[in-house]
């Protein structure tokens, strides 16, 4: 999905120049910006809320439904970053001069060395900083069904969302986006979220809710492939029975978007939706 990367550079670049002309806007492209931890909250055994301060006399991160992140840290011979997705602010109302992180954090065993950012996060105190830069992803959502992809303009009515592990939160915002504005942004969503033990299910309560406030709008099944014994629901991998039962068909105005594990994404899910009917760059795009 060579989409991804085509424009990063001139949105950047874009970025930069509004910025220099609204300062309320926190990030400034390729420029990196200090946040400093104000709260971190548990989501479950390994996932935090992590809230962080935007600098003084700015109120929005500056960044689109669709886009991203980078998470810097910099050692003293070294700089490590990572993307990440912010799942707050979603909508204009709540730009409060913070935003949440919500990250999954892989501690480092014997047969990996775990994730750099996520485990400096989970040792960050609260008054400690991190640096972020952005935002990147050519994928930015308009409402009403509207995407802005590489600058040109689609409209869909349906969307599919086949996720996994943390590529929920990409999904999340979109999702949030849609149902915030639900009197507004009619647009149908079904989502296919694939983890491997229940607990690693993130934003789970907050999808449970939309799911209950919602039930004509958005649908979502959860996929694990290691289930304890009392899961009733879908268990296994992600396949093609999996995605035909929980996803639009290939239909016009029916856009299937996916974020997850490249094996996932590129052995199982794309070869599917391809084999369904589906099209890459017209209506299969990757976060």
């Amino acid at each position: 999905m060579e989409h991804m990367k085509k424009r990063a550079e001139d949105n950047a670049k874009q970025m930069a120049k509004s910025a220099v002309s609204a300062p309320e806007i926190a990030l400034k492209g390729h420029k990196w910006t200090r946040v400093r931890l104000i709260n971190k909250s548990r989501v479950s055994e390994d996932t935090y809320r992590y809230t962080f301060r935007l600098p003084a006399k700015t109120r929005k991160l500056g960044m689109e439904t669709g886009q991203h992140i980078q998470v810097g840290f910099h050692f003293q011979d070294r700089l490590v970053a990572r993307p990440y997705t912010p799942t707050r602010p979603i909508v204009e109302g709540e730009n409060d001069g913070t935003f949440d992180l919500t990250v999954k954090t892989y501690y480092p065993d014997p047969s990996q060395p775990g994730g750099t950012i996520s485990n400096i996060l989970d040792c960050l105190r609260v008054c400690e900083e991190v640096e972020v830069k952005g935002p990147s992803g050519d994928i930015r959502y308009r409402g009403g069904g509207q995407f802005m992809v590489d600058d040109k303009q689609f409209n869909f009515d349906r969307i599919t969302l086949i996720l996994g592990g943390s590529g929920i939160t990409p999904g999340y915002q979109l999702i949030a986006r849609i149902l915030m504005k639900a009197n507004d942004d009619k647009t149908q969503i079904k989502v296919i979220d694939a983890n491997k033990t229940e607990g690693d299910i993130l934003m789970r309560e907050e999808l449970a809710e939309f799911k209950k406030s919602h039930p004509d709008q958005f649908q979502i099944c959860h996929v694990l492939s290691h289930p304890g014994k009392d899961w009733s629901g879908e268990k296994g991998h992600v396949d093609e029975r999996i995605i035909h039962q929980y996803s639009f068909p290939p239909e016009e105005r029916n856009l299937a978007l996916l974020c997850g594990p490249p094996t996932m994404i590129k052995k199982s899910v794309l070869p599917a939706l391809l084999e369904w009917g589906y099209h890459e760059d017209k209506n299969l795009l990757g976060f």
